[in-house]
């Protein structure tokens, strides 16, 4: 079985993309360092690289180890660092990742945690949807709290859904569409500030436009910062959408809510962690505390049952 060592050789042949650069990274001899990959590609049994006079370039095999050298290499490095925190003192170490608009309530589970565990250490990352995700698998992070939308059907995960709330439209509060329904042709001449592509409210306004107008929406200004999207539809008047419960971090902008005709997508909010990995006591714990606090949050929101 291949150790840690053959994997770090093969990831800075990676990098290096030529036997000596890489001999030089890990600080061994180039002969070593070729021995090593060659040991590497008969255990997998296949070529792992093809070696030309200018260096080397990686297979299609090489590339999909790429991943998972890594992942391994981290995991290595992490269970140093909990064991090191153990050794000094902790009780564990936990690794959680959240969205950035659940900070609030990670922030609440992790002082319940604490009254469990008083000694523990922990680590807290925020991230979008996608960013969560691929920190989940690259094992940075063990669960995290976040939008579940597109992982709820992923066999690479197990996802429990906490909560879910609807899309609505966001505008200030003396626009004409505040806290009214509204119908797609008076949607036609509007301009919106969004987030980037692939976040789950322009995906669904996209879609819906191109099903009921067969035209895109036109989007004036695009970012994924919180006060510039407040800025802009405050003092441009435009439009946007946010999913209902987080209405509440606009309200310094003087920003409401406004709903379209026919128009019903909602984002589910969920706890995330990889399939088939065992979940330690703390995580295990963590996942049982945010679940309640999710539920003491969403319940009786009133803002949940608006496009009912």
């Amino acid at each position: 079985m291949a150790n840690t060592r053959r994997y770090a050789h093969f990831i800075a042949a990676m990098e290096q993309r030529s036997f000596i650069g890489a001999a030089q990274m890990v600080n061994l001899s180039q002969p070593a360092l070729s021995k090593s990959i060659l040991a590497l590609e008969d255990e997998y049994g296949v070529k792992l690289f093809d070696r030309h006079p200018r260096g080397l370039v990686p297979t299609q095999f090489g590339h999909a180890l790429e991943y998972h050298a890594r992942r391994i290499l981290l995991d290595v490095k992490q269970s140093k660092s909990d064991l090191a925190a153990m050794a000094s003192g902790a009780v564990g170490r936990i690794r959680i990742g959240v969205g950035q608009g659940f900070v609030g309530h990670v922030e609440t589970a992790l002082l319940e945690l604490e009254q469990d565990f008083p000694s523990i250490d922990n680590l807290v990352i925020t991230d979008y949807a996608e960013g969560l995700r691929l920190a989940l698998l690259e094992n940075r992070i063990e669960i995290y709290l976040g939008m579940a939308n597109r992982l709820v059907d992923d066999e690479e995960f197990e996802t429990t859904i906490v909560a879910s709330d609807p899309i609505l439209g966001l505008c200030h509060h003396s626009h004409a569409f505040a806290e009214k329904e509204v119908s797609f042709e008076q949607l036609r001449d509007q301009e919106w500030a969004v987030p980037e592509r692939g976040e789950l409210a322009r995906s669904a306004l996209e879609a819906h436009f191109l099903l009921n107008l067969e035209q895109k929406p036109r989007f004036k200004v695009v970012t994924n910062v919180p006060v510039l999207l407040g800025r802009y539809v405050r003092e441009a008047q435009l439009l946007s959408l946010l999913p209902a419960s987080s209405l509440g971090e606009y309200k310094d902008f003087g920003l409401t809510w406004f709903k379209i005709k026919g128009f019903q997508s909602e984002r589910k909010i969920g706890i995330v962690r990889r399939r088939g990995v065992a979940a330690n006591p703390l995580s295990a714990r963590f996942r049982e505390i945010m679940i309640s606090v999710m539920n003491r949050a969403f319940e009786n929101h009133p803002l949940l049952d608006v496009n009912s």
